[in-house]
């Protein structure tokens, strides 16, 4: 938990403190819900299932949107406990359902899902070949799987913790498509991605201003890890395409 989210373990109990203003942690919603909704056309969509949920930013707004019944995984407490929330806010709670689980357990075991949707976590899973040999089990024949992450402009590859999974645009077709898949849509994200990022910095240094004031025990925990987010920045600004990749299982 705390590698995906670039954090010390020392700090991790204080994330959502950090956090605390961002419902979104990195996807781009907007567009997860509108390639979503075109899918609608091309079968039947009834249960989707949305890996690594966070605050349920994705899944709830799937449920509010359009109806689905929407299950989110997640292994941070405290973010499932602000999608309940949410959930209940959007009077949506009867459509929502959040499991406290690490997403590798959940998806160790066959599931029967329309849609399953990976959005802004990296290579948690592996490579993506890796990454859909996972989420193909998790839907059935036919279903969908969107990942919402890039490919690097110039290089076959990145030497950054986190980051070995990228691979060049032509590679990492090959690696989604490897187990005879069809990539049906695919949407190019980073100058949203961009937008966002730097705003949720600023909104996390201001938190981490404020968490130094009352534990100047962890300021350079939390130094180190705004020092972090702000690398992350440049690196999806200067060497990631941020693309949002919509494939049907063969």
């Amino acid at each position: 938990m705390a590698d995906s989210l670039e954090v010390n373990r020392r700090l991790l109990p204080h994330i959502p403190f950090l956090l605390q203003d961002l419902w979104v942690l990195g996807s781009s919603v907007d567009q997860i819900i509108e390639v979503v909704g075109s899918l609608k056309s091309l079968s039947p969509l009834k249960k989707i299932l949305d890996i690594g949920c966070g605050k349920g930013a994705v899944t709830i707004q799937l449920a509010v949107r359009y109806g689905f019944q929407t299950v989110g995984i997640d292994a941070m407490t405290s973010f499932l406990e602000d999608a309940e929330k949410k959930a209940s806010e959007h009077n949506v709670s009867h459509l929502c359902q959040f499991i406290n689980q690490d997403i590798h357990d959940y998806v160790s075991n066959d599931h029967d899902y329309d849609l399953v949707i990976l959005a802004a976590l990296g290579g948690i899973l592996g490579s993506f070949q890796n990454t859909i040999a996972k989420m193909r089990t998790q839907v059935h024949s036919g279903g969908f799987m969107i990942i919402d992450d890039g490919y690097l402009k110039k290089h076959n590859h990145l030497d950054r913790k986190g980051y070995g999974h990228y691979k060049n645009y032509d590679d990492t077709v090959q690696e989604l498509t490897f187990f005879g898949d069809q990539i049906i849509n695919q949407i190019d994200t980073s100058e949203v991605s961009k937008n966002i990022n730097r705003e949720y910095l600023d909104l996390i240094k201001r938190r981490g201003d404020e968490l130094i004031l009352k534990h100047s025990e962890f300021e350079k925990d939390i130094n180190d890890y705004i020092r972090l987010q702000e690398e992350e920045c440049d690196v999806l600004d200067n060497e990631i395409k941020g693309e949002l990749w919509v494939i049907r299982k063969g």
